[in-house]
């Protein structure tokens, strides 16, 4: 663990671990992504999030499928039906972090994965149409445009603090795969659905 202190207010920033790429002070809201030469480029403010109930919080402690993990950091972001929630989780084993994804009731672990292929623009794809990414072919059940809503913790990727970007989702061989539309990066993540059963909190 590393620890650097927040430019804005001075509270200390502690770095959980070398996936580590942006970190959300706690205490003023400040954003910044964490750069190669152990230092901290600021990228603004984020709004403080108002708590819904939840299973997890920044902190928590726990077991999916029996691999045990803590909570990092929760992102939360908005589209036009409401809003949903990620979770960046830390496992146990020091392999890379994962995300958990809240929405409804609902639960989805996601791991990102490298775009190896070509991937059509946003105002290509349609819902109901099939997308193939990597090996898979994605039949498209859900396009939206969402808007990160605030942030804290920490995360193994620069979250967009601005501006809207465009997302589609679907299924492809029993995995839900998602692709997000960056303003710099085309970013894939494929998951599986949770049962209430399969996340034994601590």
């Amino acid at each position: 663990m590393k620890t650097m202190n927040c430019e804005s207010c001075g509270a200390p920033l502690e770095i959980e671990n070398q996936f580590i790429r942006s970190v959300t002070c706690q205490f003023c809201g400040s954003a910044y992504v964490v750069n190669g030469t152990d230092g901290l480029d600021m990228k603004g403010k984020t709004a403080s999030l108002a708590n819904y109930p939840s299973r997890l919080s920044v902190g928590q402690t726990g077991k999916i499928h029996g691999k045990g993990f803590s909570v990092m950091g929760r992102v939360r972001y908005s589209y036009d039906e409401g809003f949903w929630e990620e979770w960046q989780v830390n496992w146990d084993d020091d392999t890379p972090p994962d995300w958990l994804e809240e929405d409804e009731g609902y639960w989805t672990l996601y791991r990102r994965e490298r775009v190896r292929s070509a991937i059509p623009p946003y105002n290509e794809i349609r819902v109901g149409s099939t997308v193939k990414v990597n090996k898979y072919d994605v039949f498209v059940t859900e396009k939206r445009e969402g808007q990160m809503m605030g942030s804290e913790g920490q995360f193994s990727s620069v979250l967009p603090i601005q501006g809207k970007f465009g997302f589609f989702s679907g299924n492809a061989d029993g995995k839900i795969v998602s692709i997000n539309y960056w303003e710099d990066e085309i970013e894939l993540s494929v998951g599986e659905d949770l049962e209430h059963s399969d996340m034994v909190l601590s």
